[in-house]
């Protein structure tokens, strides 16, 4: 009996061609948009759940409390505090430090320029914490007098083929000093994990830290990782650790310290800037979202175009009683025929979803660790769901058409049909609903994206240049000075700030002037004298720093070699410039008075600028400057059409200085765009979803016209006798059909603004949703819908 239901099933396939194809391409498209999208949900949510220890494994991280329920957090804590959890709290079994960083190695002699490697700088402890698989050398023992290295099997397969690394020295291009640093292979390990903030191709490893937290002494940062004993209680710990901050500490601005879950790091790393493998659960949610809709939007259609598909089938099912079919048997042929439907767009999903794999790694920009061949229960588990989606989308149709009575089925009647008209009006409405939310979501994230790109950030980010932080070495004066004789270079700035780097060189905490009972967090730019100039700050108040006045520039060798009443002494008589924001922050009210709050002598007041991503609200910001700092990056106006003749300039003249170290050179358009980099993502899924939902949605309402159609094609020919033209006949057939997407743009547009306006409160800054973006939406979902429309009646 089955296989006479799948023949059957079969020639009502191929004998509707139009139909089918119609109805497989929507299938088609949901199924293969499901997968892709679930596929970058799932590999985001496997993130660091691999390992055995994972779930005792914890970040420390710094809150310091600026306000009344303000909070700033860092993933960074001072490194004493590690060795002190380690010998001070019994919860904690062991720890590390572990941070990522880019390595420049020479694995051979012949390729002096190194090449580019993902690193991890680590403990030996870390062996204790995480699974390693060692399949070469004995890494765990550490080699003294050198650096040691832990290489992974796909490195050495690349880099070492057919020989044994373990033993070998290989040399980093250095990027800060001029001096390459030696390090000893030590073993081979499995490959770490893609789906780990740990991803790495290699392992700096070297002994425990032992720095012990001192009141007030030097304090070291790093980004520490415990591993808590079994039924350790994460909460108990914390309250613990803080109670004693509070009483170790003698200042009044006290740091405390949360445990996050290895597991939640990576989803939830908004505030660790430093962190560079890192996602964003809401936009995660936001992709979860978009895969559910456009699903139901695919089945909706299959429900529509089959229900509509059911006035041919009446005679048939009428037939098929008298012959002495029952209820059940009608209704298991259509299920037969939903099955093989979903069974033939699963194979072609399959296809697509494979091929879209690789450049689906290219849109992520990493492997993908779980997708659906990767283990065959994903398989078994997606089987599964199309099984039951084909039930639950096939189910209704067979109902309607199992229970039209004999007569009427018989005479192709479809009396009583009207509550099926109101369910397909409503998924048809569903659909359009759905389809203005995405078109809404993809207008609101493209005009974000254009104002962070368009914003005024308080300085002019093009046309510079950028060269990341070195050590200058004694010749970053020569270097300066030879780069202002070139014609294409417009001015030149050593700076211990890049835009984009982080919000300052550094920051301090002061009492809130306007609110005693808050903190303000404080910025320090420090930089040369041509800082101010070569960023193009526009001065509003004052003077800008300049090198006729001798306490523009402070020379902080001398600076440390002071004591404190000195030191203060010479920072209060240090010129400096504040913004705008930070003039009212702090209170500053007349300039060249020294301000011990700050403490220094604010000369100046510049517009406002960002030193900070858009996320981010102003703070308090000041610029210094500093005479011969050998230390820090460098900021090079070019002149406007001569960025090729400047970017040689700069690779000759650094190649002659420095010929062993290694140029970063980035533009700073550049590195302010790469911020946004998530958001540009979401555009562009935002983009590809909203095409695909709402030709979707178009699908659906073709359905309904072509029932429609199926119904009046009698009146339709009668209308044309009486003498009535296309226009008027295309109006009727168009105006209830249009109410329904008007609904829909009802419906979803106060969704769309909330989803939206919470995405947008990620953003310090952002733009205003206006009633523009929903008339808009609304009307390309009635042009879509018309133009369904008038092509099926016109036809007709």
């Amino acid at each position: 009996m089955i296989r006479n239901h799948f023949k059957t099933a079969w020639r009502t396939l191929t004998r509707n061609r139009l139909y089918s194809f119609i109805t497989l391409l929507g299938l088609i498209i949901g199924l293969s948009a499901f997968m892709v999208v679930c596929t970058v949900v799932t590999d985001d949510l496997s993130y660091d759940r691999q390992w055995s220890k994972g779930d005792r494994i914890f970040r420390v991280v710094s809150v310091d409390q600026m306000g009344e329920g303000v909070y700033q957090k860092s993933e960074s804590s001072y490194t004493g505090m590690l060795t002190k959890l380690k010998s001070d709290f019994p919860e904690v079994e062991t720890g590390a430090r572990i941070s990522t960083f880019n390595l420049r190695l020479k694995v051979n002699d012949t390729d002096a320029a190194g090449v580019n490697t993902f690193a991890i700088r680590t403990d030996s402890t870390i062996w204790e914490m995480l699974d390693l698989e060692i399949l070469e050398g004995t890494p765990k023992t550490l080699i003294r007098g050198t650096r040691n290295i832990v290489v992974t099997e796909s490195y050495r397969n690349k880099y070492f083929p057919k020989e044994n690394p373990v033993g070998k020295t290989v040399y980093d291009v250095p990027s800060f000093t001029s001096e390459s640093t030696p390090y000893l292979i030590t073993g081979v390990i499995r490959d770490l994990p893609v789906n780990s903030v740990f991803r790495a191709e290699v392992l700096a490893v070297s002994r425990p830290s032992n720095e012990v937290i001192q009141p007030g002494g030097f304090r070291g940062y790093s980004q520490n990782y415990i591993l808590l004993r079994k039924n350790a209680d994460v909460q108990k710990l914390a309250e613990n650790v803080n109670s004693w901050v509070k009483d170790f500490e003698s200042s009044q601005y006290v740091t405390d310290y949360e445990f996050q879950p290895l597991k939640d790091i990576y989803l939830h790393s908004d505030f660790a800037a430093g962190q560079p493998v890192r996602g964003d659960s809401k936009n995660t949610w936001i992709f979860a979202g978009v895969a559910i809709l456009l699903l139901l939007i695919a089945c909706g259609n299959f429900v529509n175009l089959s229900s509509a598909r059911a006035v041919y089938r009446l005679k048939e099912a009428g037939v098929r009683k008298i012959l002495g079919a029952d209820r059940g048997r009608i209704i298991l042929q259509f299920l037969t025929e939903s099955f093989l439907f979903f069974a033939i767009a699963s194979v072609f999903s399959l296809i697509i979803y494979a091929l879209a794999l690789s450049p689906l790694e290219n849109f992520v920009e990493h492997e993908l660790a779980v997708t659906l061949f990767s283990d065959f229960r994903w398989i078994a588990a997606a089987g599964a769901l199309i099984i039951l989606l084909s039930l639950l989308t096939g189910i209704y149709p067979a109902l309607i058409i199992a229970a039209f009575k004999t007569s009427h089925a018989l005479k192709g009647s479809t009396g009583g049909a009207g509550k099926q008209n109101r369910v397909r009006k409503i998924l048809v409405v569903g659909q359009f609903a759905i389809s203005i939310v995405v078109l809404i979501g993809l207008m609101v994230v493209q005009m974000q994206v254009n104002y962070l790109d368009n914003k005024d950030l308080g300085f002019n980010k093009n046309d510079l240049l950028s060269i990341d932080f070195t050590a200058w070495e004694g010749k970053g004066q020569t270097f300066k000075n030879e780069l202002l004789r070139q014609s294409s270079i417009e001015s030149v700035s050593i700076s211990n700030w890049i835009p984009s780097h982080g919000p300052a060189s550094m920051s301090r905490k002061i009492k809130d002037p306007q609110n005693p009972n808050k903190t303000l967090q404080v910025y320090y730019i420090n930089g040369d004298i041509d800082l101010g100039k070569t960023l193009g700050l526009r001065l509003e108040q004052g003077r800008l720093l300049d090198d006729s006045f001798g306490n523009d520039k402070l020379n902080t060798d001398a600076v440390m070699q002071m004591d404190s009443a000195e030191a203060m002494n010479a920072y209060l008589n240090q010129s400096t410039l504040v913004t705008a924001f930070g003039a009212r922050a702090v209170g500053i009210e007349n300039l060249d008075l020294p301000d011990r709050r700050v403490p220094t002598r604010p000369v100046g007041i510049v517009k406002d600028f960002h030193n900070e991503s858009l996320r981010n609200p102003l703070q308090p910001t000041f610029i210094s400057a500093e005479t011969s700092a050998d230390y820090g990056g460098m900021l090079i106006r070019v002149q406007p059409g001569y960025d090729r003749e400047a970017g040689e300039a700069v690779q000759k003249l650094w190649r002659e200085l420095y010929p062993d170290k290694h140029l970063e050179m980035n533009w700073v358009d550049d590195l302010l765009t790469k911020q946004y980099r998530t958001e540009g993502r979401l555009l562009s899924l935002f983009s590809f979803f909203s095409s695909l939902s709402m030709f979707l949605a178009a699908l659906g309402i073709f359905g309904l016209v072509t029932q429609a159609l199926a119904q009046r094609v009698k009146e339709i020919g009668i209308r044309k006798v009486l003498g009535a033209p296309v226009h008027s006949i295309v109006r009727l057939f168009s105006v209830d059909f249009l109410k329904l997407v008007i609904v829909a743009a009802g419906v979803a547009s106060p969704l769309a603004w909330w989803l939206m306006n919470n995405w947008l409160s990620d953003f310090a800054y952002r733009i205003s949703i206006h009633w523009g973006i929903f008339a808009l939406a609304g009307g390309i979902a009635l042009t879509v819908a018309l133009l369904t429309i008038s092509f099926q009646t016109i036809k007709a």
